[in-house]
Parts: C-alpha cells; sequence; structure tokens
C-alpha cells in the first residue's frame, strides 16, 4: 500500500529525449552565434540564454511521475495529466538500469529515469 505520493522526474524515451534536448541544445548556440558575430553586449544574447535556462529548466522539472492512492500520473511539459493509470492496469513491466518501460491500454511506455527511481517504481507497481 502506498501511504505518501511519490514524485519522480523522468525524460521520454531515448529517441524522443534526444530531439527535445536537440531543439533546446539550438537555442543555446542561436544564442552563442549571435554573441560571437557581435562583439559587445546584446539584449539579444541574454534573451536567447535566458530563453534557454527557461526551456531547459521547464524540460527536467515539469517532467514528472507521480505514484499515489494506486495512480501512477505522468505528467508533460504542455499537459499535467497527460497519462493517469491505476496502478492495475499495468502490465510487461520492464527495466534496465536507467529506463522503466510498460504495457497499459495496449500502448508501450517508456522513460529514461535515475536508477534509484527505476527501482523503486518498479517495486511500487509490483508490490499492487
Amino acid at each position: 500500500m502506498i501511504t505518501q505520493k511519490r514524485h519522480f522526474f523522468y525524460q521520454p524515451s531515448p529517441l524522443s529525449s534526444i530531439i527535445c534536448w536537440s531543439w533546446t541544445l539550438v537555442i543555446f548556440f542561436i544564442g552563442v552565434i549571435i554573441w560571437l558575430e557581435i562583439t559587445h553586449f546584446q539584449w539579444i544574447t541574454l534573451f536567447f540564454f535566458v530563453l534557454f535556462a527557461v526551456i531547459a529548466w521547464a524540460e527536467i522539472h515539469f517532467r514528472s511521475i507521480n505514484v499515489y492512492d494506486h495512480k501512477f500520473v505522468v505528467s508533460r511539459i504542455t499537459n499535467p495529466h497527460w497519462l493517469t493509470l491505476d496502478l492495475d492496469q499495468i502490465s510487461h513491466v520492464t527495466t534496465s538500469k536507467y529506463q522503466l518501460a510498460f504495457v497499459a491500454n495496449t500502448k508501450i511506455y517508456s522513460f529514461i529515469l535515475p536508477a534509484n527511481s527505476v527501482i523503486e517504481i518498479k517495486e511500487l507497481i509490483s508490490n499492487e
């Protein structure tokens, strides 16, 4: 039985993660290019560096998995309740060192997590 709300940060499947972070780094490199082309300080350079920092923070902070009250809730950047499942609906849980994958509602979901989070989520799912 889950007595408290558990909160984990994740990254999407490896391919999606590479695509998202590549676009985020493009914003950073645009700022670097503008900074190197124009030798003195420009507000546009600061804008791109701040935009990069905000997007990087959002990509880390808003991608979360919450487990509470027999519910498994996955939040995305733009949708805070993208996936809400009962723990009973989750089957075929597979794990590797940093990856958690499972089947729910005939769809395969894959997440990249820290190693200790993978172990803890697998235990929470299998105990229910």
